[in-house]
């Protein structure tokens, strides 16, 4: 199973899988370690965590990459992108490291979700497909 998720990763575009290895994993990790930066920072990195942990039944289930692993980001990372456009406060309050992450999972996480919602309507019109 392990071997097979492997190779279906190998099969992604090379700029997908640095994507994902080198930016995308890295920033939705890196608020668990912000926790006691504010108030709303639990949330955060539930938010951010969620959205690649719910990835791993899909990935045990279909033993490879698909258009479905784009949900959980749907479902978690929209709302922690709403969460950091509407409360602007929260980057008053908050500075140095914890600011530019902030700002920096906002980014990713924009970028992320368009890619998310093209998959997404790729998966709801059929294309269940493993990479």
């Amino acid at each position: 199973m392990v071997g097979e998720i492997w190779r279906s990763f190998q099969r992604l575009p090379l700029w997908v899988r640095l994507w994902m290895v080198l930016v995308l994993a890295p920033v939705n990790i890196a608020p668990v370690f912000f926790l006691d930066a504010h108030p709303s920072a639990l949330w955060v990195a539930a938010l951010s965590m969620a959205g690649m942990a719910f990835n791993l039944p899909i990935l045990l289930r279909d033993r490879g990459f698909s258009a479905a692993l784009a949900f959980p980001h749907l479902v978690f990372w929209t709302p922690l992108v709403v969460l950091l456009i509407l409360r602007p406060a929260m980057f008053d309050e908050v500075q140095g490291s914890y600011a530019t992450l902030l700002v920096v999972l906002l980014v990713v996480n924009v970028v992320s979700l368009a890619f998310d919602g093209f998959e997404a309507v790729k998966w709801v019109k059929g294309e269940r497909g493993i990479s």
